[in-house]
């Protein structure tokens, strides 16, 4: 177990502060949607109220790096051996009776399971906390350990104080499976207003650098995986692309690169070579969005993607299938067609190209106010806040009650 200092936390020093220390304990700490979330939260997290500290099964990762900046402590158990995996629990029970948490919130399946495992190990009263990060489309589409790391997730819910999940619909299909902890709170994804805003300054340097200046610009971001549908994306833009000849497809996310040979073999075989640029992992997201005319998400699983709601900040107007919660993200402000139907995703692309510029702006405004009333970070970010206070007081007035 590697760990950043956390000294000042412990023992009779832990009696003269007054902000409550939290365990997050997370499955990775890489550039995904979860892990982002997670190290949003943390920025703003009052720490007047609240210590945190940070476990990571695997590595630091990007995001790790990130939350270290903040000077918050980032543990990394390097789950990588089948000794690593058996020694875990024990590590994370010592560090939870050094430090005697009030709150530890497990972050993603993995994560759940073992703040469960290292609070038990550790004989803690701290008050638990699930957090889940993705809907529940069945197990079959799960790797077969990740099933039976959700079967036990089930299971041991009832113990927790508590599961929260980013979406109504990701809160429904867990409760359909057994999920049943003694609060079952739904806090959506919240987005960065600063950072992810219109900017034409962005939008000409981004479509310059690529070469798009005097196109329509279709962008996906996604990683690429099966649940994400970049086929039905492409097959998509191929029915666009002998409409708008001059359209340009800005596909982007890990995995999204020519040394991929799925995608540059489904780009040649649907006449697309030459119209569609993968750029890859990137860390210019809100750059990239403010080049898009329109963004489409095509998955055919979702609970609640932060790539929708980054282009909405930014004033781009979206196209997304009907999973999880990106209707409800969109509402009129885009197009939501049925997921696995490329016929209909082409066409709701082609309604928002044949719009005027004004046109597609007055729907870009529209995205934008939207996630300013419903999802704006700081005000998610009070959410989670008031959660885990109430997770605290609950765990403790159920001790007094003996």
């Amino acid at each position: 177990m590697e760990r950043s200092d956390v000294s000042g936390m412990a023992g009779g020093s832990m009696s003269m502060q007054v902000a409550k220390p939290v365990l997050f304990v997370t499955t990775t700490l890489g550039t995904g949607g979860a892990e982002q979330m997670l190290l949003k939260i943390l920025q703003r997290l009052d720490r007047n109220q609240f210590s945190p500290v940070v476990v990571s099964l695997l590595d630091e990762g990007t995001v790790g790096e990130k939350i270290g900046e903040l000077g918050i402590p980032v543990v990394c158990l390097r789950m990588d051996s089948l000794l690593r995996i058996l020694m875990a629990p024990f590590a994370l029970a010592r560090l939870i009776r050094q430090y005697r948490f009030e709150l530890i919130q497990g972050w993603m399946y993995h994560g759940n399971l073992l703040a469960w495992f290292g609070r038990l190990l550790a004989n803690s009263r701290a008050s638990l906390g699930f957090g889940i990060r993705q809907s529940l489309y069945g197990l079959a589409r799960e790797r077969l350990n990740t099933r039976w790391v959700i079967r036990a997730n089930s299971w041991l819910s009832r113990w927790a104080r508590g599961c929260v999940f980013n979406s109504q619909f990701s809160l429904d299909t867990h409760k359909e499976f057994g999920f049943c902890g003694r609060s079952m709170t739904v806090i959506p994804n919240g987005f960065d207003l600063k950072e992810f805003a219109p900017c034409a300054e962005k939008r000409l340097t981004v479509r310059t650098s690529l070469g798009l200046e005097n196109s329509l610009v279709i962008g996906m971001v996604a990683r690429f995986h099966p649940i994400k549908a970049h086929h039905d994306f492409l097959q998509a833009a191929a029915i666009v692309h002998q409409h708008k000849p001059k359209a340009k497809f800005v596909l982007v996310g890990t995995g999204v690169t020519e040394r991929n040979e799925q995608l540059m073999t489904w780009i040649a075989d649907l006449g697309l070579t030459g119209s569609v640029q993968l750029l890859g992992e990137r860390s210019d997201i809100a750059d990239l969005n403010n080049a898009f005319d329109v963004a489409c998400l095509a998955s055919r699983a979702e609970a609640f993607p932060n790539a929708v709601g980054e282009s909405m900040a930014c004033g781009v107007p979206c196209v997304v299938t009907h999973v999880g919660e990106c209707a409800e993200i969109v509402g009129r402000t885009g197009r939501v067609v049925e997921a696995g139907r490329p016929d209909l995703l082409a066409g709701a692309l082609l309604e928002l190209l044949n719009m005027t510029l004004a046109e597609r702006h007055v729907l870009g405004r529209a995205a934008r106010e939207r996630v300013i009333d419903r999802f704006d970070m700081d005000h998610i970010a009070h959410q989670y806040e008031k959660c885990f206070r109430e997770f605290i007081s609950e765990t403790k007035e159920d001790e007094k009650r003996g």
